[in-house]
């Protein structure tokens, strides 16, 4: 028996399938705690097949999960207020106008570009700086984050993503600012990205070293 959920913005949806039948449930999704429409919908499923919830997932051999939830939240605008932390010198990484182009002409400038997750206004530099192999060329100055952070405080952000150059080859700048706000601010949301997406972007065809 195989699960597959999906958190949808107004309904959970639940397909079982056994052998060679599909059963599909619906409840309605919970946007406080989406994993109680989760267990609402299996409390469902259970319901209808004659079992109790523990009896139908002990049965399972797979559990898949997927959501729109942040797309949606992304499409109508309704996100945490987020800060964006990125090295020293790179503030304008979000607004280069080489992302958010996806299965669009590459070069066709007539096309409006979205708006940048996070606004121009809450990205703030790190003092640091690590190469392409990794190597630390400038040390994360720790004393010029007071004030970083007492400008975080007075945005009152909810969460911060944290995007350190070549973090993925060495994180520890990424990993030790994530230890300093923590102590600063225990309830923040915080994302590195070499733990979101820990691999090097694609460089498009034809612009290699030497195009």
């Amino acid at each position: 028996m195989r699960f597959a959920v999906d958190t949808g913005g107004t309904f959970t949806d639940l397909v079982i399938e056994e052998g060679a039948r599909l059963h599909l449930f619906k409840a309605p999704t919970t946007p406080s705690n989406p994993v109680d429409g989760v267990l609402d919908v299996l409390e469902v499923a259970a319901r209808d097949l004659g079992q109790d919830c523990r009896e139908l997932l002990e049965q399972g051999e797979l559990f898949v999960h997927g959501t729109t939830t942040a797309t949606n939240a992304i499409v109508t605008g309704n996100t945490a207020r987020t800060a964006f932390l990125t090295t020293r010198g790179h503030p304008d990484v979000l607004v280069l106008r080489e992302g958010g182009r996806i299965g669009l002409p590459l070069f066709d400038h007539g096309i409006a570009y979205p708006e940048p997750f996070v606004p121009r206004a809450l990205t703030f530099e790190v003092p640091e700086r690590v190469d392409a192999s990794g190597k630390v060329i400038e040390a994360l100055d720790e004393e010029a984050l007071d004030t970083l952070f007492d400008q975080l405080a007075v945005a009152e952000v909810q969460s911060v993503a944290v995007c350190l150059l070549w973090s993925i080859v060495n994180p520890a700048h990424e990993l030790r600012l994530e230890a300093l706000l923590r102590e600063r601010f225990p309830d923040l949301f915080i994302s590195l990205s070499h733990r979101v997406n820990p691999v090097p972007a694609r460089v498009p065809q034809g612009f290699g070293p030497g195009d």
